[in-house]
Formats: structure tokens, sequence, C-alpha cells
């Protein structure tokens, strides 16, 4: 029997159908600085007024924490992922390191760390509590048990966790030094493409109740209640994420002819629309507050459709996997009983190439190329650059 990251045989591709079924259309709507391309690990040290970075969201900012979760529905604790930076699997879905890692490296904090890892006992520098396929509505976690049979820890969750992480720093350097360690923490909320996909898409109740619009507007309020509920406990520099080109993962462009899913790609620019008003309404009712929105689908289309100026020359098609474009979820890593690997893995020399690694998360490389967007790019992050966030008391 074939064994995967996610113990089931399911291709992406049923759910390009029914994203795209009746019910589902979308309306498409001051330290130094230093660069992360080029040498990244060698950075002097945090010259910025950041203490610590802790966050939220799914796979993509995933440090590996669905490794000790109970049943989780996702898991990458498999050869090959890791095999580029860590010479070993990590629970991160990539071949190395997360953007959020890159971040953290800038501001010369160590990579993230779980927060379900046992080995995680110190918070002062922040801690990583993402759990790959979660979201911010309830609806995903249910789908997502009766697709796969898994579980997720939905945003409200990992709030949950920050409240026990909150009540530890008080009880070991004080509420003063924790309200202060708090307001030099970035706090980064990266998740709402699994609310549309697995939370929306795949539930054909919510697809009744709710159009499209409606159900963006669902996540929007979700979002701006987390981002309230973070304020509240004292986190003043907030980074909210916008959705990327879904319709182009390779789990989808493999059921549609190698080509992008454009009324996907509808789905999360409907929901991007929406947050500048949402970005508007959180700093009008968190005075002080500090908060940003990542708008990287642009930039991430372009790497797909148009990289070449970035080496990139395989857009949608994984480097590891199986099935068309390596398309197939959980295929990357996929053994037969034997333990005989029976999926493809681009070469060393080649893996530059790739915008992604596997059907549905980028390489180290295209997480690095964004994370040096969001620190230093000018109109990726809105209203400023995150290294202008972190330049700010």
């Amino acid at each position: 029997m074939m064994k995967t990251a996610v113990s089931v045989t399911l291709y992406i591709a049923a759910l390009t159908a029914l994203l795209v079924a009746p019910g589902a259309e979308a309306s498409a709507a001051g330290g130094r600085s230093r660069r992360l391309l080029g040498n990244p690990d060698n950075f002097l040290g945090n010259a910025k007024k950041i203490d610590a970075i802790f966050v939220f969201g799914d796979s993509v900012v995933d440090a590996g924490n669905n490794n000790f979760y109970p049943n989780a529905a996702f898991k990458s604790n498999i050869i090959p992922y890791g095999k580029t930076y860590f010479n070993k699997p990590t629970g991160r879905f990539c071949d190395g390191r997360l953007w959020v890692d890159r971040l953290a490296q800038y501001l010369g904090l160590p990579l993230m760390k779980a927060y379900l890892d046992p080995s995680t006992k110190d918070y002062t520098q922040g801690v990583d509590f993402a759990s790959a396929g979660s979201g911010f509505v309830p609806s995903i976690k249910a789908t997502l048990h009766a697709v796969l049979g898994g579980d997720v820890a939905n945003i409200d969750q990992q709030l949950q966790w920050f409240s026990q992480v909150k009540a530890s720093l008080v009880s070991s350097v004080g509420t003063q030094k924790t309200d202060k360690l708090l307001r030099r923490s970035l706090f980064i909320v990266s998740a709402g493409g699994n609310d549309i996909s697995w939370g929306y898409a795949l539930n054909p109740f919510l697809r009744q109740q709710y159009t499209a619009d409606q159900f963006s507007s669902i996540i929007i309020e979700a979002i701006y209640n987390t981002t309230l509920t973070l304020f509240n406990q004292g986190a003043k520099k907030i980074v909210l994420s916008a959705i990327g080109p879904i319709g182009c993962l390779p789990g989808n462009v493999a059921g549609n002819n190698g080509t992008c899913v454009e009324t996907i790609n509808d789905l999360a620019k409907l929901f991007n629309s929406k947050l500048p008003a949402l970005l508007a309404r959180v700093n009008a009712n968190c005075e002080g507050a500090q908060v940003v929105y990542v708008d990287h689908f642009n930039v991430f289309e372009g790497f797909i459709k148009n990289g070449a100026s970035h080496g990139f020359t395989k857009g949608s098609h994984a480097c590891c996997g199986t099935g068309d474009y390596n398309g197939q979820l959980g295929g990357c890593g996929a053994v037969d009983g034997n333990g005989t690997a029976l999926y493809n893995l681009c070469s060393k020399a080649e893996l530059d190439q790739y915008v992604f690694w596997d059907y549905a998360h980028p390489t180290e490389k295209t997480y690095g190329i964004l994370a040096d967007l969001f620190i230093h790019g000018t109109g990726v992050v809105k209203p400023y650059n995150i290294s202008s966030l972190c330049d700010r008391d």
C-alpha cells in the first residue's frame, strides 16, 4: 500500500471541480538594511525594534506543529521534506526554510519554533502556532475530518495557545516585561486560502447558504476579530496576509490541462479586494496599533507565469510529487509497502527552476525572494513595508 504525507489518495483536481461548479462562482472583483538574497544567513543581529515574532496561520507558516497535533490531517514529517536546508524533515511543507524563518533571520532572531514541539520552552523570542490546513471558519475542521479523517488547529485554537504563552511569560518575567515584549513583537497572521478551498468549496451546504462574496466577508470578519483579540492581548505590530493565486497551484493546474484555474484565482482576488477596508477598520478601532497586509498575489503570479528573471522555468510544476505536474495531494514522500519511493524528485541542480516544492507549497528559494520583497519591496506590503514597521516603536 502506498503511504503518503496525508495518508489518503486524493487529487486537488477534485477540489478544482468543486471550485468551478455551480454555486462556487466568484465575481472578479532605522537599522542597517540587509538583503535576504545573496547571503541570507550572515546578518549582524537585530538592529530593528523587534524582540520576537509570533506566527498564526496554515501550512505556509507552519514550522512543525502538525508533527505533534493529534490526528493531524496534514503532515510533512517525511523524506524528502527539509532536504535543502535542514537535511531532514522538520514538519515544514518545504524543502527548507519558510518566509517567516527568513524574516526571523533578517531580524537576528532564531528560526521559528513550533509551539507544540515539547522542546520549545522559551517564548521570549516568539513562537509559531500555525497548523497546516487551518483557517478562520469552523467549517474547515468539519470538512477536513469528513474528507480526510484528520484534524487541524484552527486560528481560534491558536489564539488560545497564545493566551497560554502570554500567561507563561507573565509568570516567568512579569507583567511589565511581557507587555514591553509584546509591544516590540511582530504578530503574523497568514491564513484564508484553506477557508476558501477546504472550508467553502468542499462544503455544499455552505455554497448553497452563502455566495462567494458573502463567504469571503465572513472570513474578513473573522480576521478582524482575530486582529482585535491580538491587539487586546497586547499586540501592536500586526502583519496580515492576502491570498495568493491558488488557482495556479500544481494540484489545480493538473486538472486544468496545465493552466491556472482563473475561477479559483477570482475567489482569491475577491477576498483580497476587501483587505484595504479591513485595514482601515482595524486601524480606526485599535488606537496605537501598526497593522499592514501583504499583497503578494501579483508578485507570486508573476513568478509562476513569467518568472524567468528569477530563474523560474517550472511555474506550476512541483519539484516533488506524483501525478500530472507532481500535483497529487500527499504525493511528495509517498512510498510503497516496502519503503520504495513512489514520488518524482527534481535534481538539486534543477531545484532553483521550480516555484513550487510540492502540490501546493513554494520552494525555499521562492520563500526567500518573497521574504525579501516583504521586507524591502514597495507596494507589496501596505501601507508600508515590514522593514519600516520594524523601525517603529
